[in-house]
């Protein structure tokens, strides 16, 4: 394991604000528009802030009961209006599970952060990015919000049906997820060809899936912990040394490393 991931893994060990807080129907928090307190009713509030509210409930709701549990009773219940009212602002219940999708969970938030710190600059000014470190953000990232993980597991798992509404949503995430890394300019092992690397990708996906959904269910996992052995399974020292983290890149390497990128072999 490289020292910049120790340190990770130390950091996190040592603060405290970064443990997670256990979800249930009555604590759960959605980023930054959920304020973890049920919503007092205000004489007033603009039509983004009236959106912002239902976003949060209907977030909370849904990672709780899910869509088929979930009525928009809750929902006027929780921000305290009536449920006619609600239908000034959505159309149905299914427009408000496409809006949570959509603007709280399928955002592009997740991957401008594991893409952040991934990436080594190259003597031509090209960015080349290291697929290790990127896994390692990703997981990074998802700690901070448990609640999406929540959510996600628990709608995931009832789109299964081909009537649910999610169905198409969910079937669909691994392609739409694969467009976007496959179209990155990655330093990867030697030998390695682009079916190869889709195949890595759909292991780590399934692999930080996984580890997610025990995370949940088990206080005493250590999610960052567990996946730091993991990753050493699945990039092992004697083919991704020194393709683990920009880091390890020279920066007084002055050549141009697109042509070391899967993507110009």
């Amino acid at each position: 394991m490289i020292d910049a991931w120790q340190q990770i893994l130390d950091q996190q060990h040592q603060s405290s604000d970064s443990h997670r807080h256990t979800i249930s129907s009555h604590e759960i928090t959605v980023r930054d528009t959920t304020s973890g307190k049920r919503f007092v009713k205000r004489k007033r509030m603009s039509q983004e802030e009236r959106h912002l509210q239902i976003l949060s409930a209907a977030t909370k709701i849904l990672a709780v009961k899910g869509y088929w549990g979930m009525s928009l009773q809750d929902i006027s219940d929780e921000i305290g209006i009536s449920e006619a009212a609600l239908y000034h602002y959505i159309d149905s219940k299914e427009d408000l599970l496409n809006m949570v999708l959509t603007e709280n969970y399928d955002t592009t938030e997740a991957s401008d952060f594991a893409a952040y710190n991934c990436a080594a600059l190259d003597g031509d000014g090209h960015y080349v990015y290291y697929y290790p470190r990127y896994c390692l953000n990703t997981v990074l990232y998802n700690m901070q919000r448990p609640e999406m993980i929540q959510l996600f597991c628990v709608l995931s798992g009832e789109a299964l049906n081909p009537d649910h509404p999610a169905h198409q949503f969910f079937t669909g995430r691994h392609m739409r997820h694969w467009e976007m890394v496959g179209s990155m300019s990655w330093m990867l092992p030697a030998g390695m060809n682009e079916e190869q690397f889709f195949d890595l990708f759909t292991l780590v996906s399934s692999a930080i899936d996984g580890l997610q959904q025990r995370w949940l269910a088990d206080d005493s996992l250590d999610l960052l912990e567990e996946w730091l052995h993991f990753s050493d399974i699945v990039f092992p020292a004697h083919t991704w040394q020194g393709l683990y983290d920009p880091s390890e890149h020279d920066p007084s390497d002055t050549r141009c490393l697109l042509p070391y990128t899967i993507q110009e072999r």
